[in-house]
C-alpha cells in the first residue's frame, strides 16, 4: 500500500479496502477528495479570517474567489487524471446494483467539495462583518450621525416642505371639477398641515398640478412624508427636506431599530430646534463615528470630492464634506453589504453551487460512460443546435416561447433516438449522441416547461389583465426539485442500462 503525504492511516486502510472490494467506489476517490478539500478549507478559512479584518473597507472577495477557483480547477484536473486511469464500466468489471446511481452521487460529492471552496472567502467575510458590527448598532449610528449633523449645522438646513397636488384618475381619463366649498375645505386642511410643520403657508396647494392613476397612488402614499386627502380624487403630498446625510439600503432590514426618515428627524430635531449645550462633545462624537466607519476611497477622485469646497455647493454637499460623510457612507454600505450577503442572497449562492456542480457531474458521468469521440461529437451537436436555433429565431423574428418550444422538441427527438438503443444490434454514433444529450437535458426539462408556461401567460397578460397572485418563483423551485428527482429516479433503471447496452454493442 503506497503512502500518500498528508493522508492519515485510517484513510489509507479505507482506500485499500475499497480497491479490493468496491473498485467502482474506489475509482471515484471521493474519500481522498473530501479529505484534501477539508484541509484546504481550514487553511483558506484561517487566511481569510486574518485578511478580512476591516469590514468597512471595500470587498476583495472577487480576487479571492478567482484565486480559489483556479486552485479548485487545478484540483479538478488532477482528480480527472486519476479518475480516468481506471474505469470499471468500460472494462466490464464487477458492477453491482445501484452502482450507476452511486457513481453519480460520488462524482457529485467530489465536484461539490471542490466547488464549495470557492464560497469560503465570501462566507468568512460575512462572518467577520457580523463580528465587528451589530444590526442595531449600525442603525443607531446612522441615526446619530444624521441628527448630530442637523444639530451642528442647523443654519444651513432648508426648513420649508414642498407640496405636490395630484388628481387621481381611473382609465379612461375624466376631468374633475371642484365646488367652491370643496376648495375652501381643502385650503383649511392644507393650512393645518403647514402649520403643524411650522412652515410659512404656501398658496394654491390644491390647484391640481398633475394626474396619476390608482396604481401610482399606492406607490406615492408609501413614499410620501405627509398627505392630505381632499376627496376621493384629490390628494396633496408633502415632502420634507432631505435630512438623511448618511443612509444605507437594507441597513435596517434585519434590525429591530429603523433608520429615521427625514420627517422623523424634522420632528425630533429641526422643528423645535435647541442649540446644543456641548457642541465640542458632538464634534468629538462625529470624529469617533468617522474613525469607526470611514472607508478608504477606492478612487482618488472621491478624496478630492470630499475635501474640495465650492461656494455653490448645496447644504447636503457642504455638510457631507465638512464631516467626511461620503467616506462614512461608503464604509457603512460596505459593512451592510457584507453582513447581509448570505442572508439576502443565500438562494443565489445555493443555485450557483448546485448548477455548477450538477453540470460538471453530468459531463463527467457522460464522459465515463461514452466513447471519447461520441462525447465530443455530442458537445459539437449541442453547440450547432444552439447556433441553428438562434439563426432561426433571428430570421423568423422569434421570441422566448419559440426558443423553449424548440428545446422541448429537441428533447423529445433525443429521447426517441436514445430509447431505440434497446432494439439496436450495433453501436451507432447518432444513438450515442442522442443518449448523451437526453441525459444532460433531463434535469432541466421541468424548468423549461415552467418557463414556457410563464412566457405564454405573460404574452396573454398583455391582452387580458388579470389579478392572479404571482407564484412563478414557487413553480420554478418545484421544477428545480422535480428535475433533480426525475434524473435520480431514471439514472439507474433507464440511463445506466441504455449506456450498458449501447457501449457493449459491436461498432457499426
Amino acid at each position: 500500500m503506497n503512502k500518500r503525504p498528508l493522508v492519515p492511516s485510517f484513510l489509507q486502510r479505507l482506500d485499500d479496502r475499497l480497491l479490493r472490494n468496491r473498485p467502482n467506489t474506489w475509482a471515484a476517490r471521493t474519500h481522498l477528495v473530501i479529505w484534501f478539500a477539508v484541509l484546504f478549507a481550514l487553511a483558506l478559512t484561517a487566511f481569510c479570517y486574518l485578511a478580512f479584518f476591516d469590514a468597512k473597507q471595500y470587498s476583495s472577495t472577487g480576487s479571492w474567489t478567482t484565486f480559489v477557483g483556479l486552485i479548485a480547477f487545478i484540483g479538478f484536473v488532477f482528480w480527472l487524471i486519476f479518475l480516468l486511469r481506471f474505469n470499471v464500466f468500460k472494462r466490464y468489471g464487477n458492477w453491482f446494483m445501484w452502482d450507476g446511481l452511486k457513481s453519480f452521487g460520488l462524482y457529485f460529492l467530489s465536484i461539490g467539495a471542490m466547488v464549495a471552496l470557492c464560497f469560503i472567502p465570501s462566507a468568512v467575510e460575512t462572518y467577520r462583518a457580523n463580528q465587528q458590527f451589530g444590526n442595531d448598532e449600525i442603525v443607531n449610528d446612522i441615526n446619530e450621525i444624521n441628527t448630530n449633523a442637523c444639530k451642528l449645522e442647523y443654519n444651513l438646513l432648508p426648513l420649508q416642505w414642498t407640496a405636490d397636488t395630484f388628481d387621481i384618475i381611473k382609465r379612461p381619463v375624466t376631468v374633475t371639477t371642484y365646488t367652491e366649498e370643496e376648495m375652501v375645505t381643502a385650503d383649511t386642511l392644507v393650512t393645518a398641515v403647514i402649520e403643524q410643520a411650522s412652515i410659512e403657508p404656501v398658496q394654491n396647494y390644491v390647484r391640481p398640478h398633475s394626474v396619476m392613476d390608482t396604481g401610482e397612488l399606492r406607490r406615492k402614499i408609501a413614499e410620501t412624508d405627509s398627505l392630505v386627502k381632499i376627496n376621493d380624487s384629490l390628494y396633496v403630498f408633502f415632502k420634507c427636506p432631505d435630512y438623511q446625510f448618511v443612509s444605507s439600503y437594507n441597513a435596517d432590514g434585519h434590525a429591530t431599530k429603523k433608520i429615521l426618515r427625514s420627517a422623523d428627524i424634522y420632528y425630533a430635531v429641526v422643528k423645535n430646534y435647541q442649540k446644543p449645550n456641548n457642541r465640542p462633545a458632538l464634534l468629538t462624537r462625529m470624529d469617533e463615528l468617522k474613525a469607526k466607519y470611514a472607508a478608504n476611497s477606492r478612487y482618488s477622485s472621491y478624496i478630492d470630492f470630499d475635501v474640495t469646497y465650492d461656494i455653490n455647493d448645496d447644504y447636503q454637499k457642504k455638510i457631507k464634506k465638512k464631516y467626511s460623510l461620503n467616506h462614512i457612507g461608503y464604509g457603512i454600505d460596505n459593512a451592510v453589504e457584507k453582513k447581509y450577503a448570505w442572508i439576502d442572497n443565500w438562494h443565489v449562492y445555493l443555485r450557483f453551487f448546485y448548477y455548477i456542480t450538477l453540470l460538471a457531474t453530468l459531463l463527467v458521468f457522460i464522459f465515463r460512460h461514452s466513447t471519447v469521440k461520441t462525447f465530443f461529437l455530442s458537445v459539437l451537436t449541442a453547440v450547432l443546435l444552439m447556433i441553428i436555433t438562434g439563426l432561426l429565431m433571428v430570421m423568423s423574428n422569434g421570441n422566448e416561447t419559440s426558443v423553449l418550444s424548440f428545446m422541448i422538441v429537441y428533447y423529445i427527438v433525443f429521447a426517441i433516438i436514445a430509447l431505440s438503443i434497446f432494439a439496436a444490434k450495433v453501436r451507432n454514433a447518432i444513438q450515442g449522441i442522442s443518449l448523451n444529450l437526453f441525459l444532460f437535458a433531463t434535469p432541466f426539462i421541468p424548468l423549461i416547461f415552467v418557463a414556457l408556461n410563464e412566457a405564454i401567460k405573460q404574452k396573454q397578460s398583455y391582452i387580458i389583465r388579470t389579478q392572479e397572485v404571482d407564484n412563478s418563483a414557487l413553480y420554478f423551485l418545484i421544477a428545480e426539485i422535480a428535475g433533480s428527482v426525475i434524473l435520480l429516479v431514471l439514472l439507474e433503471p433507464l440511463f445506466r442500462k441504455l449506456y450498458r447496452k449501447w457501449y457493449a454493442a459491436p461498432e457499426n
